[in-house]
């Protein structure tokens, strides 16, 4: 790797400390009810390895981030940051959402309107139900997809750094999963998700900033310059590298995690990846998911939306129900039916 080109890369990390892990861990064993055993007990919470901290997540809503106390400590503790949108409380709306004012004051107690404090069996459910409120159908089919797929590693996955201008570049994909090709190595995909309806399956790209138009030929359909510029970015042999370096340890934290409860459930794949066992490398290509759909739309528009994406070297998989998705067979048999492709 070229000299300075490691630090330019940090925003590819991923991982947990081994304090990290360990202040997790002593909630985990701790004989008192926390808020920790009921994240790992959830079936409604997805967990993804960041940089030093976790996300938590519900359809597609980071609920909570879970980061750590800061220090030399072999334990750190850690610290949750909740949004304060999901605070409010969900029965909220069951009642009437007017408040009285008599010019001066509001007549209401704050702790009827939002969870101002942590109730062990009873706040966790409540921030996921209101998470869920803000939830759309994209989002929506993704966690379902994730959910449902335990070699899935990643999720709401956003690589994001500073650019030339100053704005934020992110590539930002669904889902990453773990395939097993040959003997001794997985694979890491990286799928994005659409719901049929979406504008960028059918539209045109956006213009490059400060350009006034482009002649047709020059401006691809929206979901197609997304996916070739996520590919371009996953292909560059530094970011492979890198990636490699940060996926291994999000397995690796992903089974230390699930040996803290029965309720955490890691795939065989993900171990054999975290141990070595198998040498895991980059995917080149992204997967388009697509899902909510009708049996009419499958036969017509969705069919034909698919061909029109192969030809331009759009790797598709389709489903009208996302609920249907196995989405490390489902990679392995669209890679299969790739005809002439590299894959």
């Amino acid at each position: 790797m070229a000299n300075g080109s490691t630090s330019e890369l940090n925003f590819l990390k991923r991982g947990l400390s081994s304090p990290q892990i360990a202040g997790l861990k002593g909630l985990a064993a701790s004989l008192a009810d926390n808020w920790w055993k009921e994240v790992l007990e959830s079936k409604d919470l997805l967990l993804a390895v960041r940089n030093g901290y976790l996300n938590a997540y519900v359809k597609g809503q980071s609920v909570f981030k879970i980061a750590f106390d800061r220090g030399g400590s072999a334990v750190s503790q850690p610290r949750l940051a909740i949004h304060y949108k999901y605070l409010v409380k969900p029965d909220l709306e069951k009642k009437d959402p007017y408040v009285s004012f008599d010019g001066k004051t509001f007549d209401l107690k704050p702790a009827d309107i939002v969870n101002t404090e942590y109730q062990s069996k009873l706040t966790l459910p409540q921030l996921i139900r209101t998470a869920a409120r803000f939830a759309g159908p994209e989002k929506t089919g993704v966690h379902k997809i994730a959910r449902k797929e335990p070699k899935v590693v990643d999720l709401e996955i956003a690589f994001t750094k500073a650019g030339e201008d100053g704005d934020l570049s992110a590539p930002r994909m669904d889902i990453a999963v773990l395939v097993q090709v040959k003997p001794g190595k997985a694979e890491l995909v990286f799928c994005e998700a659409k719901c049929a309806d979406n504008p960028e399956l059918w539209g045109l790209e956006k213009l490059p900033k400060g350009t006034k138009s482009l002649s047709p030929p020059e401006r691809l359909i929206a979901v197609i310059a997304q996916v070739r510029k996520y590919e371009q970015f996953i292909q560059a042999k530094e970011i492979q590298e890198s990636l490699i370096e940060s996926y291994v340890r999000v397995c690796r934290n992903l089974v230390e995690i699930s040996r803290q409860s029965r309720g955490r459930r890691v795939d065989d794949l993900v171990k054999q990846v975290a141990e070595g066992t198998l040498e895991l490398s980059i995917h080149p290509h992204v997967y388009l998911l697509i899902y909510d759909f009708g049996e009419d739309e499958k036969k017509g528009r969705i069919k034909n939306k698919r061909l029109e994406l192969k030809k331009a070297g759009v790797r598709t998989i389709a489903k009208g129900d996302p609920g249907a998705f196995e989405l490390a067979n489902d990679v392995l048999r669209a890679r299969a039916e790739w005809t002439g492709s590299s894959d």
